[in-house]
């Protein structure tokens, strides 16, 4: 009966275009590349949308559909779920295609999700294939990772797409390496207009700091990502104790979790600022901003990066940035201007950068100001949709 209910809603809209969107993972499993799914599609007014991806959660709905906005969760609510996805994902869009004249697949990141995609094209060359690269991993890994598996399927599908977006030029010319003969379109991740416009005027933030348990003297350092090694979490630890070795009071908020998060705890104890440190654990995307508003920098040494959708909510925020020079990094950074630069894996490096912030007011507020500013030019969601929604329509057959 629900899976009736969902055919006919989804059906109401027939004569628009559909866009069957394929991602490993989705909501409420939250990352960059699931947020900006979201973002996109919920301001994209002249298509279709059916999101195909694991399910993953027990919890998970099978089907959710709102408007023109359609979920399909396929598996057993089980983590193995995203590795029956090619499979899985597969028949449910090719179910969807033998009712659909309009319509283009869209592949989000080359994963389990895009591997479906893939395969549905190889079945159905007249339906256009379009792929976002939203990866953050390293080339090596890449090339290596899953016996060759990774490096075979990127080189096979960027060959079949028709067209493909990369969140940055570093993503870009990485497609074209990989076989892509076209040319790529750069689309970025963004910020939420209503978040950039907030104002931080008596916000109360020494309130929220002792909510965490941050006397008010202490300047806050904030890191938001997966505590994997990529992110440098372990280095940017390695630089705030030698920050409290010197004597600077500072505390720093870690929100995320992930694999490294049992190494990261053993860190913080073997240097002895326990006190100093704080784990957050994940929050809720919509809650972030609380947690911005009363940090004094951000700071991701990143060993690798795609773009990094947390470098541009804390700018859009209003925080400054202290960064390493990699990946995506460098289309939005300029050391000095709307960011600080540091030397990856290295602490002393990474220590002086925020130290550089902590210790220079009129800096601060001028990497405060130029960031917020880059935001509103170049990095809204509402400018993105509009970018994203227009390059799939040039592609529907």
């Amino acid at each position: 009966m629900r899976s009736l209910l969902y055919n006919k809603a989804f059906m109401k809209h027939a004569q628009t275009p559909l866009v069957l969107v394929f991602s490993t993972s989705y909501s409420p499993a939250i990352g960059g590349a699931e947020i900006a799914i979201e973002e996109i599609v919920k301001r994209s007014s002249h298509l279709r949308f059916l999101i195909i991806t694991a399910r993953a959660l027990t919890r998970a709905p099978r089907f959710e559909q709102s408007g023109t906005i359609s979920i399909r969760r396929v598996g057993f609510g089980v983590r193995f779920d995203k590795w029956l996805l090619p499979v899985l994902g597969f028949f449910a869009g090719w179910k969807t295609l033998r009712q659909e004249r309009r319509a283009i697949l869209w592949g989000m990141m080359i994963s389990q999700g895009t591997i479906a995609a893939y395969f549905l094209k190889l079945f159905h060359p007249r339906v256009p294939l379009v792929v976002t690269l939203q990866e953050g991993d390293s080339e090596e890994h890449i090339e290596r990772a899953r016996g060759g598996l990774i490096h075979f399927f990127w080189r096979a599908i960027l060959r079949k797409a028709d067209g493909v977006t990369a969140i940055s030029a570093y993503l870009a010319k990485r497609a074209q390496d990989a076989g892509f003969e076209g040319e790529v379109s750069i689309i970025p991740n963004g910020v939420d207009e209503n978040y950039v416009s907030q104002s931080f005027e008596g916000a109360p933030v020494e309130l929220f700091k002792q909510e965490l348990g941050i006397l008010p003297e202490k300047r806050a350092i904030i890191s938001v990502s997966r505590l994997s090694r990529k992110n440098g979490i372990a280095d940017l630890i390695q630089a705030f104790s030698l920050l409290r070795h010197d004597g600077i009071n500072v505390a720093l908020l870690l929100v995320g979790t992930g694999e490294e998060q049992q190494t990261l705890q053993s860190l913080v104890k073997k240097l002895h600022i326990e006190r100093d440190v704080i784990f957050v654990g994940n929050i809720p995307h919509e809650e972030l901003f609380r947690y911005y508003r009363m940090s004094d920098v951000f700071a991701r040494p990143s060993h690798s990066e795609g773009l990094g959708n947390s470098f541009l909510e804390a700018m859009g925020a209003g925080v400054p940035v202290v960064a390493t020079s990699v990946g995506g990094i460098k289309d939005f950074i300029e050391n000095g201007k709307t960011g600080i630069f540091v030397k990856p894996g290295d602490a002393r490096s990474i220590a002086d950068g925020i130290l550089k912030i902590l210790n220079n007011d009129d800096l601060a507020e001028e990497l405060r100001r130029q960031g917020r500013e880059l935001m509103i030019r170049k990095y809204l969601w509402v400018d993105i949709a509009k970018n994203m929604e227009d390059f799939l329509r040039e592609h529907i057959s």
